[in-house]
């Protein structure tokens, strides 16, 4: 048993040296074959997360002194002034005109009625052009600045484009056709008033933050 206790260690060992290769071999081919996955992975985070933000998101911008385009316009409701300043925006919403607006078209059941309300409107709006027109001057008279100039050429080209600007407003909604087209023309008239009012008195609100309209509710 002497003589053959050194062949039988020398069996095991050798036995046991074949087997731990293979484990290590085996380990080692599960670590390299996951190492793909984990790289694929990493790299679809990184595209995830290099990705650039949604084109959808909103910016705000103070390009426009008013943002409001009349052909938004609804009968019976007011389109929301929104420009660069709140404080502003929250005084023009106060506005005797709109709440007047609203409690007469409130009332109006006919088409005829609805565009007779808009048409009083529209032109209390136009009076408020001139208003704002006639304190803006006065209170830009000792600007020494190139405001006054630039706002004067504005008010001039806004007035040369005046009936160019009524004319499509009215044959856009004719060409629509539909029984409210008439109202909807006169709906969005008064709104092309409105939007103009409101830029003058947002460049008024720079000179004097307690200027008042010309139209006052009885």
């Amino acid at each position: 048993m002497k003589r053959n206790l050194p062949a039988s260690i020398l069996a095991g060992a050798l036995a046991l040296a074949l087997l731990l290769p293979g484990c290590s071999l085996f380990h080692s081919a599960q670590e390299t074959s996951s190492a793909p996955e984990e790289s694929s992975s990493s790299s679809a985070s990184s595209q995830t997360s290099s990705l650039p933000a949604s084109s959808g998101e909103s910016v705000s911008s103070a390009d426009s002194a008013v943002v409001s385009d009349p052909s938004d316009s609804q009968p019976g409701r007011v389109l929301k002034i929104t420009t660069d300043n709140e404080a502003f925006d929250q005084k023009f919403g106060e506005n005797p005109l709109d709440q007047a607006y609203i409690k007469e078209s409130d009332q109006a059941v006919s088409t005829v009625e609805m565009v007779n309300v808009l048409d009083q409107f529209s032109a209390l709006w136009e009076k408020e052009i001139t208003h704002a027109w006639s304190q803006l001057q006065i209170k830009t008279s000792t600007d020494s600045s190139n405001k006054p100039a630039a706002l004067k050429a504005e008010q001039q080209k806004w007035e040369a484009g005046k009936d160019a600007a009524l004319k499509k407003i009215a044959d856009d909604s004719l060409s629509a056709g539909g029984s409210m087209a008439v109202v909807d023309a006169a709906s969005e008239k008064m709104d092309f008033y409105r939007s103009r009012a409101a830029q003058l008195y947002r460049a008024l609100y720079e000179y004097d933050k307690n200027y008042s309209y010309a139209y006052s509710a009885e």
